[in-house]
């Protein structure tokens, strides 16, 4: 009976702390520089960091200040700056096919920013994913609850690419998702920093 309230736990923990990934997600699924399968490798990638920091968060969360760990919030930031200085300059100077070929070998970079945004805005899951791990802290439990987040971390991708794919809701993201992608991180990162500095104090 322990094991069920433990998935339970999780799996409430797990949708109050992404609920807003949903919609991140969606935004990368519609992006057509990001590749489904690296969406989710950097997904995986980010959660991954969030929960092995959360395993030594009680002690981490003592001695890192919390307004520290909100400067997490310029990654979404400097990302979201740069994609509205690439998409004016595209508007510009449309990229020539020759030069798109040669994105191939920058195939880990979109991992990259999809596992940073998701740890810049993995606040809330460190938050709460360290007490969890503090109360849980037999090897069997802590094994339960990574297994929970991880497998949380693969339905969340599956609802994004669904919803993203939904014809409705595609049709809109297509026509103003790469506006709004940019826009959304660089507000993302601005609520990280606000919400970390109004903790402090």
């Amino acid at each position: 009976m322990d094991g069920f309230s433990i998935i339970g736990i999780g799996i409430s923990a797990f949708v109050a702390t992404n609920i807003d990934d949903i919609f991140v997600l969606m935004l990368f699924y519609a992006n057509s520089k990001f590749k489904p399968f690296q969406i989710v490798l950097g997904q995986y990638l980010g959660i991954g960091l969030l929960v092995s920091i959360s395993t030594i968060g009680s002690l981490l969360a003592l001695v890192i200040p919390n307004y520290i760990i909100g400067l997490l919030g310029l990654v979404p930031i400097s990302i979201g700056l740069v994609r509205l200085i690439q998409l004016r300059r595209h508007n510009i100077n449309p990229i020539p096919i020759e030069e798109t070929k040669s994105d191939s070998k920058w195939q880990h970079v979109p991992i990259l920013t999809v596992a940073a945004v998701t740890f810049s805005n993995g606040g809330d899951n460190i938050g709460i994913y360290t007490p969890l791990f503090a109360k849980y802290h037999s090897l069997t439990e802590a094994f339960l609850l990574s297994t929970i987040f991880m497998v949380m971390t693969a339905i969340w991708c599956s609802i994004a690419y669904y919803l993203t794919n939904h014809p409705l809701i595609a049709n809109r993201l297509n026509k103003v998702g790469h506006v709004l992608f940019p826009c959304v991180l660089i507000g993302l990162g601005i609520y990280i920093l606000f919400s970390s500095f109004l903790q402090s104090y």
